[in-house]
């Protein structure tokens, strides 16, 4: 016969979020982490981007809505450009 223990315990919705929360911020927060290296990056923030060309963050929107310069990502309110795009344009492809 099996010994099945269960546990069982009452929180409120609030107690539940929090909790749920956590989780997702230590998950979120172990992928950056990960991808902390700037030569293991795939994508760079738009003050990386800005800061590797060496250009301010209104030219780089300015290019993104003249279509001269896209971001490859967006998460959120987030925005990321790709490392190989970035690198071409460093010289100057």
């Amino acid at each position: 016969m099996s010994n099945n223990n269960t546990l069982l315990v009452q929180m409120t919705k609030d107690e539940l979020m929090q909790d749920f929360e956590q989780v997702i911020r230590k998950v979120v927060n172990q992928m950056q982490v990960q991808q902390v290296s700037k030569d293991e990056k795939q994508a760079y923030t738009r003050d990386e981007t800005a800061e590797l060309l060496d250009v301010s963050l209104t030219t780089l929107h300015n290019w993104n809505k003249q279509g001269i310069f896209k971001p490859s990502a967006k998460v959120g309110k987030r925005v990321y450009y790709s490392k190989d795009e970035v690198l071409a344009r460093l010289k100057g492809e």
